[in-house]
């Protein structure tokens, strides 16, 4: 029981109800301001060039062996890194007007520019585009990266040729200075001058077809289709930027919010609180005003009947209220349950062991000056102390009902021994006088007096507050409950935000408001001790686990220990 229940979809469907509104807010800000940033930004334009690389099946040699006609054929994505190349870049700038760039002109220009490639088994495209706040600037520059590549292209196919004439005419001005020196005059060699003269025709002829193709040459690139100035900009878009947003910021929020519930061990909801110890919801009580002390009285009879039902074997029945720890309304439950029993004709006593923080006597106005050992109203410190001690508890008037008070007023010393000790026979002094006793106690988990107390009774309710209490602290409690062998009726939900209002659902639901005269001198009397008696036993308790109903039998025979 230690262990937190795994989420079923109802809770994943609640938290995200509950988280709704915020999620739906924050969502709604975020869309509303990337809108406006959006649309106060500077428009940005994109155009785009098509170029077409071609791949021929072969390239026309020269005697020289050497492509002369086409490019040598490179990878695509040699075009693609060439576009954004220093020369490159440079020649389209100076196109553009800048006739020397600098370094940053060639980076700011890098940035506006994205190239991307598309293969194909014979030929491929490459698409310059380029950025820019007005669409003619950006065509412009586009078309000028564009040319500047076919001008790359061109020179590379132009390469080879050029190494050619340079080396035949390197070839020709040597066999010029050969054939001056020949034909001077006391040098005549007939043969050796006609040979000389027939390698420079020679050279000549290949010199001229040389150059010939020099001018014929092409390169592997040429525009498929230039860029034109865009209509429209490609950012910002503030209508899809404001649609992120929201989307976003919506899972943000959620996230935030299954996050914090994930590391949140409080209890959510009575479904939670009942899957967490399995354990029934006897009733749901509403969060109350500041400085009421009774709960309202269609939830307190809603717990009496349980209770009853619950208990029906027993006589009488020694009801203990507790909560795991401080400020959880187990005095209110404790008060309110007593008076409903008293209302209903059980004879009923509540007793306040709460021996360190007593709150009964205040709740009931049992005034501490009024009422002491002189008048025959002994304290339950006093009949603690001396279980001989003459006296009768203090009654008190519930319109035609009488509720009778065991109080305490102000703290005991040694709570826990004093309880121990005396306990048992204050059950024993008083358990044939009434049908029902109500036990308040001290929280469990900070002290042991309950611990003491809880297997002379015949079954423990507590009380947890919602949603103000650990998880951790209540499955603790009823360990220890469990581990002394003491039987736990059930729990009881307080300061809920809001109750089930529907009657299958486990506790209490009531749709009316209640007002202070509601705890008023008339009403809810009940007809009779046997017909109130009959009426809480047809009633049936809250559901246990997974929101199943189901009743709350008798005691088995093994819970608890007898009271004599």
């Amino acid at each position: 029981m230690d262990q937190q229940p795994e989420p079923t979809l109802r809770d994943l469907f609640v938290l995200l109800r509950r988280g709704l509104p915020f999620a739906a807010a924050v969502a709604v800000a975020a869309a509303a301001l990337t809108y406006f940033l959006s649309a106060r930004m500077t428009p940005d334009y994109s155009a785009s060039a098509t170029l077409l690389v071609s791949r021929p099946n072969s390239s026309l040699q020269s005697s020289f062996g050497v492509s002369l006609v086409t490019a040598p054929v490179i990878d695509v994505t040699a075009y693609q890194a060439a576009v954004t190349s220093r020369p490159v870049m440079a020649d389209a700038l100076a196109t553009l007007g800048v006739a020397q760039p600098t370094p940053r002109d060639l980076a700011d220009f890098e940035r506006r520019v994205d190239v991307r490639v598309e293969n194909a088994q014979q030929s491929s495209l490459v698409h310059i585009a380029v950025r820019g706040p007005d669409p003619d600037e950006a065509a412009a520059a586009a078309n000028a990266l564009a040319r500047a590549l076919l001008r790359w292209d061109e020179d590379r196919a132009t390469q080879n040729l050029r190494n050619v004439v340079e080396t035949l005419e390197s070839q020709l001005r040597a066999i010029d200075e050969e054939i001056a020196t020949v034909a001077a005059p006391g040098e005549a060699a007939p043969d050796q001058l006609e040979g000389l003269r027939s390698l420079r025709a020679e050279r000549a002829n290949q010199l001229n077809a040389a150059r010939a193709l020099l001018t014929s040459a092409v390169g592997l690139v040429e525009v498929l289709e230039p860029a034109v100035p865009p209509l429209t900009p490609v950012a910002p878009r503030p209508v899809r930027n404001a649609a992120l947003a929201f989307v976003l910021g919506a899972f943000l929020v959620y996230g935030v919010v299954l996050l914090r519930d994930a590391l949140d061990t409080r209890f959510r909801s009575g479904e939670d609180l009942v899957r967490s110890t399995d354990l029934p919801l006897l009733a749901e009580f509403p969060r109350m005003a500041p400085g009421t002390r009774l709960l309202p009285r269609e939830a307190s009879s809603y717990l009496r009947t349980n209770l009853t039902f619950a208990t029906s074997s027993a006589h009488p029945k020694v009801l203990l209220v507790t909560s795991a720890g401080a400020s959880q309304g187990k005095t209110s439950v404790a008060c309110s349950l007593a008076e409903s029993f008293a209302r209903n004709d059980y004879r009923t006593l509540i007793v306040d062991c709460d021996l360190r923080r007593p709150m009964v006597a205040e709740v009931f106005g049992v005034d501490a000056g009024a009422w002491s050992l002189g008048m025959g109203v002994p304290t339950v410190r006093q009949l603690l102390e001396d279980p001989t001690l003459e006296g009768e508890p203090v009654p008190v008037r519930l319109g035609t009902a009488t509720l009778d008070v065991l109080p305490q007023f102000g703290p005991a010393p040694s709570p826990a021994e004093l309880l121990s000790r005396g306990f048992p026979s204050l059950l024993n002094r008083f358990k044939d006088e009434y049908d029902v006793i109500v036990i308040d106690t001290p929280p469990m988990l900070p002290v042991a007096d309950t611990l003491t107390m809880a297997p002379h009774t015949t079954g423990v309710v507590l009380a947890v507050s919602m949603p103000d209490t650990d998880r951790r602290s209540v499955t603790a409690s009823v360990d220890l409950l469990e581990r002394i062998g003491v039987r736990i009726l059930g729990l009881v939900a307080t300061n809920m935000e809001k109750t089930s209002g529907r009657a299958g659902d486990y506790g209490y639901g009531y749709g009316y408001g209640y007002g202070g005269d509601d705890r008023g001198q008339g009403g809810d009397t009940g007809g009779g001790r046997q017909a109130a008696r009959a009426a809480d036993a047809a009633l049936v308790a809250g559901p246990a686990r997974g929101g199943q109903p189901r009743r709350l039998g008798p005691l088995p025979p093994t819970w608890g220990r007898p009271v004599r």
